[in-house]
């Protein structure tokens, strides 16, 4: 008996003729629609069959399982032309042997999560995978245009054992470029082909001088300031380079007594408990004094 693949996989158009279940996979066997006309000639109702085989579809995954579906694709013969063709499989991608809407759900999954995970969970290959993103990203980039931001942020991310400069839009929250590296003049040259440049007001970085210097040669009219995160780190490297200093000359005494200081160096004034603000009292009192 077979049941209508609407049932289950919302595919009306095909039947399920079996089903096998494994561990992490599902299997369904499938007939596919009978085709109305030839695909050659058009002419309607004189074909006959002319062979089959089974082709593997992969699809959505089902409550965590990868799904494989079994298309059983006919050939059929033409008695009006003679010829001899296989009808277009309804919400098939032939040549990417998956359903189109596991197609769509990989275009969206792997902006979102590593290229391996996406692969494990369809039981598609890596390598797929990483097609169907590129692809996307060469499609969306030749349409999406971004605005030139009021508020510009240049900060750097370490991937693949590289520093690379990263431009976003501070007031928007969004990222405008990932550049290769960060030497001046890629920094340089990706300000200048910057559209509407004139309109940044205002450019926060870290001190990496090659920044600075490629904002002041492109874009004079900006303001420069540094990154609160870069300031707080900066300052926090100086306390700690003096506490360490101060800290070598105390008596075992006076180091039990000021134990987790690092810590309650770092912490907000207003976070501290009343046995830390007495260390923190002795800090800048009996000891900065010595």
């Amino acid at each position: 008996m077979t049941i209508l693949a609407d049932n289950i996989l919302h595919l009306p158009e095909y039947r399920i003729l079996g089903t096998k279940t494994e561990e992490h996979d599902l299997h369904f066997q499938l007939e596919a629609p009978v085709p109305v006309a030839c695909k050659e000639c058009g002419v309607e109702g004189e074909f006959v069959r002319f062979g089959k085989r089974d082709v593997a579809y992969r699809d959505l995954p089902i409550h965590g399982k990868r799904v494989t579906l079994w298309v059983v694709r006919r050939r059929y013969t033409c008695r009006a032309c003679g010829k001899t063709f296989r009808p277009a499989l309804p919400e098939m991608m032939d040549n990417q042997r998956m359903t189109r809407r596991l197609y769509n759900h990989v275009e969206k999954e792997a902006f979102n999560h590593p290229y391996a995970y996406v692969a494990d969970t369809t039981g598609l290959d890596e390598k797929t995978i990483r097609e169907i993103f590129r692809k996307k990203a060469e499609f969306l980039a030749a349409w999406h245009r971004f605005e030139t931001p009021r508020f510009l942020g240049i900060d750097e991310l370490y991937l693949n054992r590289r520093y690379r400069c990263i431009l976003t839009n501070l007031e928007e929250r969004t990222l405008l470029d990932l550049l290769p590296g960060r030497q001046q003049d890629a920094v340089t040259r990706r300000l200048m082909n910057m559209t509407d440049r004139h309109k940044v007001e205002i450019v926060s970085m870290d001190m990496w001088k090659p920044y600075r210097r490629a904002v002041q040669a492109v874009l004079p009219q900006a303001r420069i300031v540094v990154d609160k995160f870069h300031v707080v780190r900066m300052a926090n490297e100086a306390l700690e380079k003096i506490r360490k200093g101060l800290r070598k000359d105390l008596t075992a005494n006076q180091r039990r007594t000021l134990k987790g200081d690092r810590k309650i160096l770092l912490k907000r004034a207003h976070d501290l408990t009343d046995r830390e603000h007495l260390i923190m009292e002795t800090w800048t009192g009996d000891l900065t004094q010595q």
